[in-house]
């Protein structure tokens, strides 16, 4: 083998480590973007099993759709009360 085909050679080789390189990095940028999809995809299926309602659906659960400030105010349904019956007047006492 001469000096210059022991140079080519070389450039050869040297071009193909680089080839291979860049190959492999781009191959694991690709994968590591294909498993962060796939956590981020796992994840949200995790916290949707986790995650409870929001503040206004509990407010809204725990004092009515009028919220708050209207919690005690009467409500389609409600028990109206017993009618009042007249009262007896009082029986005078004679003497």
């Amino acid at each position: 083998m001469t000096p210059a085909e022991a140079i080519e050679a070389a450039e050869l080789a040297e071009a193909e480590i680089r080839y291979r390189n860049q190959v492999g990095r781009l191959m694991y940028e690709a994968g590591r973007r294909e498993a962060e999809a796939e956590m981020a995809a796992q994840w949200s299926r995790i916290t949707a099993a986790t995650r409870g309602p929001d503040l206004a659906e509990i407010e809204e659960r725990c004092w009515g759709p009028a919220g708050r400030e209207h919690f005690a105010d009467p409500r389609p349904g409600d028990f109206p009360g017993r009618a009042r019956q007249p009262e007896p007047e009082p029986e005078l006492e004679a003497g």
